[in-house]
């Protein structure tokens, strides 16, 4: 039965209950593929990276270039779960204001508190390199006070990103929208960047006026008080996201993706031969490249190659190319999870080499991914250790070219379409 809206808010605690007793079974897979040992082979590296550098940092370490990055990411996401239906819009919508002030804004600001406190853990972390790099040691505090001080104007930029985030939220276009949320991330990568590398009065007031102008741009923004329609589609993709990642272990139903027009890529797939023999990849290609699974899949290379190019280090470039690849890979398996079960009763094709195309459209790319990153990644450090970025490219076409396709390509042909 539905909760009444306005004052408890038990409707949103059952929602969020009601999703994680869904979700909660399909962990021990997770657990059983070894997915836990990755994440401590990964976290057992990276603090061997992290005493070596303190123990011998090299003189170009570019730890502003790598301060300001992890600053940015880990103040720039600003997750809301709201668990709001399609339905709400008429059963809730008479009780936008308890919706409002019992259920969003508490959930809000408990979005900044976890924000600042996530951007403090990432910056204690980072603070023992900061202060003995070369590149940053003129920069970095020298008393207790003035560290505090810092990690106080990091904190109140990372809370003021969920305000700024939830602002842009509320714009009535998407234009609108988009302009603001390139403003909001182009002010904390400013302010991140003047924190780091300028002296705290003048950083803290530049952060404090470009905070200001993207609030001030926000309000002058015809916005909805709430925006049913956009916390909706962020819930719906919240969710196919941890249908996503849990179907990487074990088969699990997933929810059908929007399909976005993508004309900048999409045309590839009508370069295909039109007959029979190509119609599973015909099919398949449109589907990926119009799919979420193509965004999730491009947004992640692109970020790749972005730290790739700043980076202007050897180990941080391979680790980056070698962690793309692998994960990018991963992403590139939802495509053998497609059913197709609306195409095939209009059109009655054959289930034979089906699953030879779903591999074929993996291999292309996968190997048109790793050939791009490995040439943004290698360019820099052409003339340094050819061999091993041979060997790097030489196993990450192995596995986007060989492996990953021939897992979809040994699924049973006998599927239900």
């Amino acid at each position: 039965m539905r909760k009444s809206p306005g004052g408890s808010g038990d409707w949103r605690r059952e929602r969020a209950s009601a999703f994680r007793r869904e979700m909660f079974p399909y962990l021990r897979y997770v657990a059983q593929s070894g997915f836990a040992m990755l994440l401590a082979a990964i976290g057992i590296t990276l603090l061997a990276g992290y005493a070596g550098l303190l123990s011998d940092m090299p003189p170009a370490w570019p730890a502003d270039v790598v301060g300001v990055a992890l600053l940015f990411f880990a103040s720039v996401y600003t997750p809301l779960r709201s668990y709001l239906q399609p339905a709400d819009t008429v059963f809730l919508l008479p009780a936008e204001s308890g919706v409002l002030t019992v259920n969003l804004y508490p959930t809000l600001r408990r979005s900044a508190l976890f924000g600042a406190i996530r951007a403090l853990i990432v910056f204690f972390i980072f603070a023992p390199l900061y202060a003995k790099a070369p590149v940053t040691a003129d920069a970095a505090p020298n008393r207790p006070a003035e560290w505090g001080a810092l990690a106080a104007a990091i904190a109140l930029v990372a809370g003021w990103n969920t305000y700024a985030a939830w602002q842009e939220r509320r714009a009535v276009s998407g234009t609108a929208r988009l302009t603001l949320r390139i403003a909001r991330w182009t002010a904390v990568l400013l302010a991140a960047a003047a924190l780091l590398t300028k002296p705290l009065p003048l950083a803290a007031g530049f952060a404090l006026l470009a905070a200001a102008a993207v609030s001030t741009a926000a309000l002058l923004t015809p916005r909805h008080k709430l925006p049913w329609d956009r916390l909706i589609a962020e819930e719906s993709a919240a969710r196919r996201r941890w249908l996503s990642f849990l179907g990487w272990f074990v088969d699990i139903p997933t929810e059908a993706p929007p399909a976005a027009s993508r004309a900048w890529i999409a045309w590839i797939a009508d370069r295909m031969p039109r007959n029979r023999r190509f119609a599973w990849h015909f099919l398949y290609a449109k589907t990926f490249l119009r799919g979420e699974a193509f965004g999730a899949f491009w947004r992640w290379c692109a970020l790749m190659a972005v730290i790739a190019l700043f980076a202007h280090s050897t180990a941080v470039d391979a680790m980056v190319y070698v962690v793309g690849m692998v994960v990018g890979g991963l992403q590139l398996t939802e495509l053998g999870r497609i059913r197709f079960a609306e195409h095939a009763s209009v059109v009655p094709l054959s289930p034979d080499g089906r699953n030879a195309a779903a591999s074929a459209v993996v291999r292309a790319a996968g190997l048109a991914a790793a050939a791009l990153l490995w040439l943004i990644a290698w360019s820099p450090h052409a003339a340094a250790s050819p061999a091993w970025w041979l060997i790097a490219l030489a196993l990450a076409l192995v596995w986007t070219g060989w492996l990953l396709p021939r897992r979809l390509a040994a699924r049973d042909e006998d599927e239900e379409l």
